[in-house]
């Protein structure tokens, strides 16, 4: 591992570790938190359904002192809470010393035989409730019991519950009272109101059966406005009814959703932030690489051009000491000399010409003179300069001309300067080959030129980056070949100054082709 790599590593360490684990913690936190907020919001609902619960039982009680009261007759008071409470569809008051029973009724009721024989089928089984509500009124304590187990009785309307008390009569003789209530119209009389002050446009109320057994959805019977058994609800036993339970929610949004969506909300914020850290990190990261790999490649630039000058500079000074000292056997060899000084010079100032070029470009204060020029007159005029170079490196190269000439605007000292770059390209990178193509052609009104070598080529992957400052292919061959990495940099910069573009084919081991296309023009064609 590299130190880059390890400052790197340190680096996203330090930054997205403790936010990861501030997250996590976070995560956690909400999750508690949603849990306890729950938790005190059931808490709060069995309160209310508890008052409801509470109320019930009161408004039971006042009927159980109406019902005891000694001023008038136990007749008297069964017949009055009948007639002033149309939920109660039939009370029996049964003598715990004769067993014998009497039954009053609403209007609507039929009594007959069936229904004294079902009333005493209903309290032979529950002998042990009257048992025991005996004893706690013994002890100062009138309870108030569910009837449960009661079987519907026909006669009476089907929506049959009853409730249970015992009571003393005006001579202290002890009965059980057995009320047999309607049950809906009994919720609406008795809670129906309450419920409605307890909804206050947050709560829906509703009041319904649950079949344990078959766990089956509620009837609900009565509510205060529409119950949805599709949202969260909270279900508690109504106390003086059988088989009657309470049923409580939110109107909108439950409040356990409410928590369940904020708690949402800030665990998207806590991953949004995380996102936006990593993706900062890894931006800062690459950047960081990307500085780090300019300033190598900035110093193999140096390392490469002072190479580029010293081989030039050593070639032009040893063979001028030797001209000078009067050492050269012949005038052939003289004019050898001359003509590689000659030749390394101008390699020498092609060379500091493109420094000074990139430079002036970084600094945006390079500019180009264009005017009309043939392509295939630059191109052949170049061709024939390169000829030496040819020659030295023992490379032929092939020219094929347009046959209709090619009016372009073009900075011609620019165009050399970008098709010298190819040519020095496809000879440094020919991989042995002694081969290459100069040809001019048109294409959908562009004047091309295109050097063609069958060298290493270029994969597709570095095609991406070939055209950036400094950057040089790796591989073997590349790296032994020495170049400043400026010089396709420059040819896209001055492709692109003439409203034209630089374009590249390439397969490795195949060779490459690139083409310099500039935009026909019209006027001095025709």
């Amino acid at each position: 591992m590299t130190k880059e790599v390890r400052a790197l590593f340190l680096i996203l360490i330090i930054t997205v570790a403790p936010l990861l684990v501030y997250a996590f913690l976070q995560v956690r936190s909400l999750d508690e938190d949603e849990k306890m907020a729950a938790a005190a919001y059931e808490k709060q609902l069995d309160v209310i359904l508890f008052s409801l619960n509470q109320y019930a039982d009161d408004m039971m009680n006042r009927w159980m002192r109406q019902l005891a009261d000694q001023q008038n007759t136990l007749d008297e008071n069964v017949t009055q809470l009948i007639i002033g409470n149309e939920s109660i569809q039939m009370l029996v008051l049964r003598n715990t010393q004769t067993k014998q029973d009497s039954i009053y009724a609403n209007d609507y009721v039929e009594i007959n035989d069936s229904t004294y024989q079902k009333v005493a089928d209903w309290y032979d089984r529950k002998d042990s409730v009257i048992n025991r509500l005996s004893e706690y009124l013994a002890a100062g304590f009138q309870k108030i019991q569910p009837a449960d187990g009661w079987k519907t009785i026909s006669g009476l309307r089907a929506d049959q519950t009853g409730v249970t008390v015992m009571v003393y009569d005006e001579d202290s003789i002890l009965y059980n009272a057995l009320f047999i209530l309607e049950k809906k119209f009994w919720v609406e009389q008795v809670l129906g109101l309450q419920m409605q002050k307890i909804d206050q446009d947050q709560f829906t109320i509703a009041v319904g059966n649950w079949h344990e057994e078959t766990q089956q959805s509620p009837n609900l019977f009565y509510q205060t406005t529409l119950f949805s058994l599709k949202k969260k609800f909270i279900r508690r036993n109504l106390w003086i009814l059988p088989d009657t339970y309470l049923y409580i929610q939110s109107k909108g949004k439950s409040y356990t959703d409410l928590i369940q969506n904020r708690s949402r909300e800030n665990l998207y914020f806590l991953l949004f932030s995380v996102m936006v850290v990593l993706i900062g990190a890894f931006l800062m990261i690459r950047n960081i690489k990307n500085t780090l790999k300019v300033a190598q490649l900035k110093s193999d630039f140096v390392s490469n051009v002072s190479h580029e000058i010293r081989t030039p500079l050593s070639l032009i000074r040893m063979y001028a000491e030797t001209l000078m000292l009067g050492r050269v056997p012949s005038e052939e060899k003289k004019k050898q000399y001359y003509s590689t000084i000659h030749h390394e010079s101008g390699r020498l100032t092609f060379l500091v010409n493109n420094i000074l070029d990139f430079s002036r470009i970084e600094g945006n204060r390079k500019t180009y003179r264009l005017e009309k020029s043939e392509l295939n007159t630059l191109a052949k005029r170049i061709h024939e300069n390169f000829s030496h170079y040819f020659m030295e490196h023992q490379v032929k190269c092939k020219l094929h001309l347009s046959k209709v000439p090619l009016s372009i605007l073009v900075d011609d000292q620019a165009f050399e300067e970008a098709l010298s770059n190819l040519i020095e390209n496809a000879v440094k990178y020919g991989n042995g080959q002694n081969e290459i193509e100069l040809s001019t052609f048109e294409v959908n009104g562009f004047a091309c030129c295109s050097i063609k070598d069958n060298g290493i080529g270029i994969s597709k992957a570095a095609q991406k980056h070939i055209f950036d400052k400094f950057y040089r292919v790796e591989g073997a061959l590349t790296q032994k070949t020495k170049g400043t990495g400026l010089g396709l940099s420059l040819v896209k910069h001055i492709m692109e100054s003439h409203q034209g573009e630089v374009t590249v084919e390439s397969k490795p081991n195949l060779g490459s082709t690139f083409t310099l296309k500039f935009p026909l023009n019209e006027n001095g064609n025709e």
